[in-house]
């Protein structure tokens, strides 16, 4: 989920992919290849007018990507997917409505200008292009991102929110599927996206980030583990006033070993309270659309808290496959994008004490707060 996103320093539609692309490291990803159909659709409709001229226009686009062939027991994490928008003028993006087969594990999804990552649409090895997830959201924003192993899911902004992908843009993927059954498996992956006409749009959205990175879950018991980043601080810093913020949906993502991830706020009129909890398992969508938005003005601070129930007989660190995340995301409207997170760098700092039913309770530092300019600004 997001996996290295750190902010460096995170219509008319026409187009599609053309032909068939193959994965370049099949053999290096367990046997993983791809044919991708790049089917598009677009249904335009009608550009409304306003007194001030022509509005854009409210769209339905679909996206179909695959069929990838994944071997028995396979799992690929090094392939992307790019879809070239082709598009003249800002998009407002509402909805996102993801389809997805049996062995797509997760996915992410960022907009770019189409200079970059420049090369065929379909799926092509991330190294090739130097796709880095942290630099597609500092080039671009954040379009989507998959709960774990969920195959249907809806990113749906309450009406009236959007968020803003700039004329002559990429939607890039990065993939990571898995196939844990005993057979070859075919996966794939479909799109719908829905926006809206730029004058129905009253608030531009922009992703938000907390993580929790130096995990150690013992053996055979349960762990907590959380971050408090400071955000009042550094949002007077950027404008000289106490934090303004409103949240519009949110994202948990964790593995199978994740028992419950909740986000508290610290401080302000809201403190105490929750912004966000679930206790959902892999497999079940972790999305939550805000309506009405939770308004976190005022807040000293964000804590994120994640629960871990390990059965196993050893340690379970960060990591993909077999190891842990705790990550949550979220779309606010801010000018900035934000990233808090406790980095590796952060595990000489982290303390840990034992409390009652001997779980085991991790406190980090929020050793990286970064802030930047959100690209929506002036959309």
């Amino acid at each position: 989920m997001l996996r290295g996103w750190v902010l460096a320093g995170a219509v008319a539609l026409g187009g599609c992919s053309d032909g068939a692309a193959v994965v370049a490291d099949a053999a290096a990803d367990a046997g993983a290849t791809a044919v991708d159909t790049g089917a598009v659709k677009v249904d335009a409709g009608e550009a409304p007018t306003t007194d001030g001229g022509a509005d854009t226009r409210a769209q339905t686009l679909t996206h179909r990507m695959g069929p990838w062939t994944l071997a028995a027991g396979g799992e690929s994490a090094s392939s992307c997917e790019s879809w070239t928008l082709h598009n003249e003028e800002t998009i407002y993006l509402s909805t996102v409505e993801m389809t997805a087969t049996a062995g797509m594990h997760h996915s992410n999804w960022f907009f770019v200008p189409e200079a970059n990552y420049d090369g065929p649409d379909g799926t092509w090895r991330c190294s090739d292009r130097n796709f880095d997830q942290g630099v597609a959201s500092y080039l671009g924003g954040v379009f989507f991102a998959q709960s774990t192993q969920v195959q249907h899911e809806t990113q749906q902004f309450p009406p009236g929110t959007a968020v803003a992908i700039p004329p002559h843009s990429r939607i890039v993927g990065a993939l990571h599927m898995l196939n844990a059954s005993a057979a070859a498996r075919q996966v794939g992956v479909d799109f719908t996206v829905r926006s809206i006409a730029r004058s129905a749009v009253r608030t531009r959205l922009s992703p938000f980030y907390l993580e929790y990175g130096p995990l150690e879950i013992t053996p055979r018991g349960r762990s907590e583990f959380t971050v408090e980043c400071a955000l009042d601080e550094r949002a007077r810093s950027l404008t000289e006033h106490p934090l303004d913020l409103r949240f519009y949906y949110g994202l948990a993502h964790y593995h199978e070993l994740g028992s419950r991830m909740s986000v508290t706020v610290l401080g302000g009129p809201m403190d105490g309270r929750s912004l966000y909890e679930t206790d959902a398992r892999q497999g079940e969508s972790w999305a939550r659309t805000m309506e009405p938005a939770v308004d976190v003005s005022g807040a000293r601070a964000l804590r994120l808290t994640c629960a871990f129930d390990n059965p196993r007989s050893t340690t379970v660190r960060y990591g993909i496959g077999d190891q842990e995340m705790c990550i949550w995301f979220g779309f606010t409207d801010s000018d900035y994008q934000w990233a808090g997170r406790a980095t590796q760098a952060a595990r000489p700092m982290v303390t840990t004490e034992v409390g009652d039913g001997g779980v085991r309770r991790s406190l980090a530092p929020c050793n990286e707060l970064i802030t930047l300019r959100s690209r929506s600004v002036g959309q």
